[in-house]
């Protein structure tokens, strides 16, 4: 869970710009932005990994989004809203059985009818597909439909954050249709959802630009903005930004690196704390690396680093630095921070430990985009000053990915969650993909285990314990928050929140 696309709600995520014919003849009106025009036309630069959302990731929202419903919508200012479902609940206290009332009167866009018995075939599919959502699913022991519009889900240990699992942010709660569920292989090309869209297989070219047609079955036709809606695949930031210029789309997901220039060209820019950077020290038991088994090392590296003079470079205004896993606006955040730059401090603990000379730290990471390796070497140049050589190698970011358990440390970057979803994607003994030597604190267990059978009252203090104790762990370096970004022009209207999650593309609108 090392990625934009993975762990992350807010940026789950990857010259001269013609768009192709089919895309071009699906446009309704005149030229974008015109007020005759209904078509969204949204420019991305990575392709979507999958269209079956159980095995797709952060870098597919766009594409999933116009086609699926979730059972509860996320808005922009955080609320949690009625879609598929009408209404949810715990039962009882501890957290450990939930029930879900569903939308009556809603049919797939395949003419089938969401029943609580599609809404258990959906969430079997995603528990079996092994995708990102398939771990926070993991605690359902049963499933019973009560009824034909309820399900209740009993779990064998607790879970505070289903109503969150169940929104649009973690693709569990985009419900598939038992026809798309039934087959595997249609799902990944073609979309069998309940939402305001459907793709349009004749006017899309998989891997270039994706195109959407209203779904005349959908239940809400009133809160549907737009004729059509496509997604353009784009080959860099910089054609991206081209192609915004010359109104070849509408709205363009990227990151800082042309911010400036979106920013000089007049468009709007909203973004949004997204990707938490820096390295992960993940040799705590020193099986590579002896000096890390020491909690004083680990903690010595990050008062060796000058969060602010590093965040500022590489990202200027628009990142935050940070030295826990957390954002602001999270249940977990503490607002007063752990780490200062302190190189005398650091050189006195790597002295405490026996390390006064200093010592090598082989790390991992992905070769591309440029940003790791810019802040690996920004890392490097300041853990320099206190003796300790960081040995970089750069990696494909596949094999970076499997190369955990070879290297001592690695690149960090994950979207900023709840402490719950957090800790099975990044510090709990069996957490998936990002704890390859098992590493366990037993107060960091047990403090995991109070927060997850606790109420919404008192979970947020046991989270900030959960993150305090994860820092002071020294598990992990985290240097600063990458945003999340979209830049549009005046014609759409995105209405985004400062620090908030974006909205669903569902819901941007026309302009004028």
């Amino acid at each position: 869970m090392s990625s934009p696309a993975v762990l992350s709600r807010r940026g789950f995520g990857r010259a001269g710009l013609l768009l192709a014919a089919g895309l071009a003849a699906g446009a309704c009106g005149g030229p974008a932005g015109s007020p005759t025009d209904r078509t969204l036309r949204i420019g991305q630069y990575w392709p979507p990994t999958s269209l079956d959302p159980a095995k797709a990731g952060g870098e597919s929202q766009l594409f999933l989004q116009p086609a699926y419903d979730p059972l509860i919508y996320r808005a922009a200012d955080g609320s949690y809203q009625p879609r598929l479902a009408t209404a949810w609940r715990y039962l009882g206290t501890g957290n450990t059985a939930f029930e879900i009332t569903l939308r009556d009167g809603v049919t797939f866009v395949d003419g089938s009818p969401l029943t609580a018995d599609a809404l258990k075939a959906s969430i079997e599919h995603f528990r079996r597909s092994q995708g990102q959502a398939a771990a926070f699913l993991a605690p359902i022991a049963t499933m019973t439909p009560q009824g034909r519009l309820v399900l209740r889900l009993t779990l064998n240990q607790p879970h505070p954050l289903l109503p969150s699992l169940f929104t649009q942010d973690y693709l569990a709660g985009y419900v598939i249709s038992p026809a798309g569920v039934a087959a595997p292989a249609e799902l990944a090309t073609r979309t069998f959802g309940a939402g305001p869209y459907v793709l349009l297989a004749g006017e899309t070219v998989a891997g270039d630009h994706y195109t959407y047609g209203p779904d005349p079955k959908y239940w809400n036709s009133a809160g549907r903005f737009y004729d059509r809606i496509t997604v353009k695949v784009l080959p860099n930031e910089n054609t991206a930004l081209a192609a915004l210029k010359t109104a070849q789309v509408d709205v363009v997901a990227g990151s800082y690196a042309i911010a400036d220039g979106a920013k000089a060209a007049g468009f709007k820019v909203a973004s949004s704390p997204a990707i938490v950077m820096g390295l992960q020290l993940n040799d705590r038991a020193g099986t590579l690396s002896p000096p890390l088994a020491d909690v004083r090392v680990r903690q010595a590296l990050n008062y060796a680093v000058d969060r602010v003079k590093i965040t500022s470079a590489l990202l200027g205004e628009y990142g935050i630095p940070v030295d826990q896993p957390s954002a602001p606006g999270e249940a977990g955040y503490n607002e007063q921070p752990f780490y200062t730059h302190d190189p005398v401090k650091a050189r006195q603990l790597l002295a405490e430990a026996g390390l006064g000379a200093g010592f090598t730290l082989p790390v991992v990471i992905p070769s591309t985009p440029a940003f790791p390796g810019d802040l690996a070497q920004a890392v490097a140049a300041d853990l320099q000053q206190v003796g300790v050589t960081l040995r970089i190698t750069a990696k494909e970011p596949a094999s970076a990915n499997t190369a955990l358990t070879q290297f001592p440390a690695s690149s960090m970057g994950w979207g900023v969650l709840p402490a719950y979803f957090m800790g099975r994607g990044l510090w709990l003994r069996d957490a998936i993909g990002m704890n390859p030597f098992h590493s366990s604190d037993p107060q960091l267990e047990s403090l995991d285990r109070q927060a997850a059978a606790a109420d919404e009252h008192a979970r947020p203090a046991l989270d900030k314990q959960i993150i305090r104790r994860v820092v002071e762990l020294g598990w992990f370096l985290p240097v600063c928050l990458s945003p999340g970004m979209l830049f549009y022009r005046d014609t759409v209207g995105v209405d985004p929140v400062p620090g908030k999650p974006f909205p669903s593309v569902t819901a941007w609108h026309p302009v004028g």
